[in-house]
């Protein structure tokens, strides 16, 4: 099989994986939900590159969002999420190439993580406002700087716990020969 049939086949498989983990594990929060579909992207991301960690946190989590009733989050989800799968393989493939796999595991999954934290903070604390005012989406949800605030913690933790997992996982994954064999 060439590499642009994995690259698709797999990030199908990911992006499905992605959404089936987001949508049916969460936790609802003051305006998301907590989840940990993002053990997935982080897996993807280290297991077959930051292309396809990009593209199955981005569409997984964003057709979760759509599925869950959070439409207002979908495009935001879209690029944070998918930037959170580039950034961690991204990371992965230069600590690798460095011949350092097991502290790419480490610094890869939690620095995207905090990036999903923060991306989230961004949009609730400055944009997520604006629009939905404009839009007149769910006046249910509240946005703004102190809303932003009070769910940084909690979507820290996602990032972090996420990490955790994904480390977890990831060690006996990556030394799988079947899978090694599998890498785009």
């Amino acid at each position: 099989m060439d590499k642009k049939t994995k690259f698709w086949i797999f990030s199908g498989i990911l992006i499905g994986a992605v959404f089936v983990l987001t949508f049916t594990i969460k936790i609802p929060l003051l305006t998301g939900y907590f989840n940990i579909g993002d053990v997935i992207i982080m897996l993807a991301s280290i297991l077959f590159g930051k292309g396809v960690g990009f593209l199955s946190g981005s569409f997984g989590s964003a057709l979760s969002d759509i599925a869950s009733g959070y439409l207002v989050y979908a495009p935001f989800t879209f690029i944070i999420k998918g930037l959170e799968g580039y950034i961690c393989g991204l990371i992965f493939e230069k600590l690798e190439k460095g011949k350092k796999p097991n502290i790419g595991f480490i610094v890869a999954t939690i620095l995207s993580g905090i990036w999903m934290a923060v991306g989230y903070f961004l949009s609730e604390a400055f944009v997520l406002k604006y629009v939905s005012s404009a839009l007149n989406v769910n006046r249910d949800l509240q946005f703004g700087f102190k809303t932003a605030l009070v769910n940084l913690p909690f979507n820290l933790l996602q990032g972090i716990l996420s990490a955790v997992i994904a480390i977890v996982l990831i060690v006996p994954l990556y030394k799988n020969k079947f899978i090694g064999k599998m890498r785009t």
